[in-house]
């Protein structure tokens, strides 16, 4: 009697429900549905489709807890003057943000192939620790920006509190998380990074451009955003606005505008079903932005710990009035 052959670690497209064919140009390498968590487990052990999607998250979620530790015993050096837990709350929101984020990823696309139910649940946890890491990563940022204006610090942290909670309340409608309405989604996720620009070029407006580039980290946030808009750009959609998230018939008409680059594998279908797909790369420019917005944190806390800021704030404002 002859045994049963072995049923395939991997299968084609077609061979998957409709609900987990979210690109149509990755043909094949996909996980056939495992209602068993051991089973979905043991799935980290061989190359798929998702494979790069789990990994590079997870290992970055790993590594990102003595990352943290170290930058923290860094900030507590002598080298810097007047350092109060203000400043560690700040580093831990944006890195607790991150841990989220990626933590969050990484279970999601490991547990896609579980069941509709399990990949909904843990959908809505990635999109939502995407909220959570682009709100933790302005709140320290806008602490440092306007160290000596508490005022306008409690302004831009309202704002950005307040756009986040928006997109994170637009994707917890169920059928805003649909393959149907991805557009829509990456339109409110531009509009939450674009508004970064507003801390940024108020910044600009009350001290100058000067300082900004020089004090407050303000050139590796611009990088960190092309890095995010980059990211996501390749992966979803290019849309001919941007639009704040406030309803779903505005992202509705805005999504119907979207154009998908879907690159590398839009390119060549079936070629970078494994590496190099297009959320791949969206996955690297996430640690990469991470990586830079440490850079850019630790760029303003330097400034506001080894010099006297607040003077040469005011010197800058002073300066940008009689112009």
């Amino acid at each position: 009697m002859d045994n049963p052959s072995p049923e395939p670690r991997t299968v084609a497209l077609h061979d998957i429900p409709q609900w987990r064919q979210g690109n149509k140009y990755i043909l094949a390498g996909y996980r056939p549905m495992k209602a068993n968590y051991p089973q979905v487990i043991k799935s980290l052990s061989f190359l798929h489709n998702e494979t790069w999607n789990v990994y590079t998250h997870l290992i970055g979620a790993v590594l990102l807890l003595p990352y943290a530790t170290a930058i923290l015993r860094t900030i507590s050096g002598p080298q810097y003057i007047d350092v109060t837990t203000t400043d560690f709350i700040m580093f831990n929101i944006f890195f607790c943000s991150a841990e989220s984020c990626l933590s969050s990823s990484a279970v999601y696309h490991l547990i896609g192939s579980h069941s509709h139910e399990a990949e909904l649940l843990w959908h809505r946890r990635d999109l939502i620790g995407i909220v959570i890491l682009t709100v933790g990563t302005f709140i320290p940022g806008i602490y440092y920006i306007f160290y000596c204006d508490p005022i306008l610090q409690k302004i831009h942290w309202i704002i950005v509190v307040f756009c986040g909670s928006a997109t994170a309340a637009l994707i917890s409608i169920p059928k805003f998380r649909t393959l149907r309405w991805r557009k829509a989604r990456v339109s409110a996720y531009v509009a939450l990074g674009a508004s970064a620009l507003i801390p940024l070029l108020h910044g600009v407006q009350v001290y100058g451009l000067e300082y900004m580039l020089e004090y407050s980290g303000m050139k590796w946030y611009l990088v960190e955003l092309l890095l995010y808009g980059g990211g996501c750009g390749i992966y979803a959609v290019r849309t001919l606005s941007f639009p704040f998230p406030s309803g779903l018939s505005v992202m509705r008409q805005i999504s119907d505008l979207g154009v998908q680059f879907r690159i590398p594998e839009r390119i060549a279908p079936g070629h970078f079903d494994i590496w190099f797909s297009s959320h791949q790369i969206f996955h690297v420019s996430i640690l990469c932005a991470i990586c830079v917005n440490v850079i850019a944190l630790m760029e303003a806390f330097t400034a506001c710990h080894t010099l006297d800021i607040c003077y040469i704030q005011s010197v800058h404002q002073a300066r940008g009035t009689r112009l």
